[in-house]
């Protein structure tokens, strides 16, 4: 089992805020080597994120910056896969951070053991972490230090390869019905996600040993499989209003399926997803259900997270069922001009 556990520490709620992040190489299922550093940000530190981490602003007035260390960084992570507890929040560090400082990212690839303990282990009573590292046995560790989290990471992820008899992290994602993420070299991102319902996780469960593992209910084998919403096209014309767009559907659509009007955006380069996220761009509507929203109706769980987040000063925004449409035919409009300006 090779791979490379990362973990990353902010100092504000901005994503490209890096201040402190710690690396833990894996090969042949053992810890061979680690990196650790602190981060000057060139940032405001939020209180909050203080509290949880302990990183002061003095503490890194003579650390290197995000594009001072990586050159050793790339180095350290390029042509392996990456594993991070909670990775949703450690890639979008990792790809927010060489965004803002001009770095090229290769193309990285990824998996999450938050995400993978909980398959494996759905009777814990949560996951994160610190209680993945308990229930299992792993020891004491300090919290929100970065290289203490991504050697814990590492550890948990070990128990994950043992727990699913994989020697390598392609066969353990397999094994669990989970896709491997990606971060393409052309800033889409594809992200770790269960592609289909797995029976077999069951065996793999009561085999551990630890404490509260086992099947949820019993219905592991005949849990219905959610359907992984598209990669973007990475051909697809950067010009267009939909391109790199993270978008997601929330109530019934009129004019089409919601899984036709995911394809037809990631045809044009849009994330489709199904979690509404500070970095998500659009929260589309169906026709019917945007019309009780807009006079003050009821508003779904997924509209609610969005008002949420606008309010709080994420870039998101409502759209209905039409206006998305609207960008639809934008785009083909754009893209048919394209093709035929190029075969002109």
């Amino acid at each position: 089992m090779d791979f490379v556990a990362i973990d990353f520490e902010t100092a504000n709620a901005k994503r490209g805020s890096v201040c402190a992040v710690g690396l833990v190489d894996v090969r042949g299922g053992r810890i061979v080597d680690e990196y650790y550093t602190l981060v000057n940000p060139h940032d405001d530190f939020d209180y909050f994120c203080i509290a949880v981490h302990g990183i002061t602003p003095d503490q890194v007035e003579d650390a290197p910056s995000f594009t001072d260390i990586w050159p050793e960084l790339r180095r350290r992570i390029e042509n392996r896969i990456l594993v991070a507890h909670n990775a949703s929040f450690d890639m979008s560090v990792l790809r927010r951070s060489a965004e803002d400082h001009g770095l090229d990212m290769p193309h990285i690839q990824y998996m999450c053991s938050c995400l993978m303990s909980r398959k494996i282990w759905p009777d814990m009573p949560n996951h994160k972490l610190n209680t993945v590292a308990r229930e299992l046995g792993l020891g004491a560790f300090k919290h929100h230090d970065a290289m203490d989290d991504a050697r814990t990471a590492a550890k948990i992820f070990l128990r994950c390869s043992e727990a699913g008899e994989a020697t390598d992290c392609g066969s353990l994602a397999e094994r669990y019905g989970y896709r491997i993420g990606q971060i393409l070299q052309d800033g889409g991102h594809i992200s770790f996600s269960s592609s289909a319902s797995k029976s077999g996780r069951t065996r793999s469960a009561r085999k551990t040993g630890v404490s509260g593992a086992g099947t949820a209910g019993g219905s592991a084998g005949t849990a219905k499989a959610k359907a992984v919403p598209p990669a973007p096209n990475p051909g697809a014309d950067r010009g267009n209003p939909l391109y790199g767009k993270r978008i997601v559907f929330t109530g019934r659509l009129s004019g089409l399926k919601k899984a036709e009007a995911q394809s037809r955006a990631a045809e044009f380069g849009a994330l489709c997803s199904e979690s509404v996220e500070w970095k998500t761009d659009y929260v589309v509507i169906g026709r019917s259900d945007y019309a009780k929203y807009a006079a003050g109706g009821p508003a779904s769980g997924k509209t609610q997270s969005a008002a949420r987040l606008a309010a709080a000063g994420s870039g998101v925004r409502i759209l209905s069922e039409d206006e998305f449409a609207a960008r639809l035919s934008e785009a083909a409009a754009g893209s048919a001009e394209s093709e035929g300006g190029e075969h002109g």
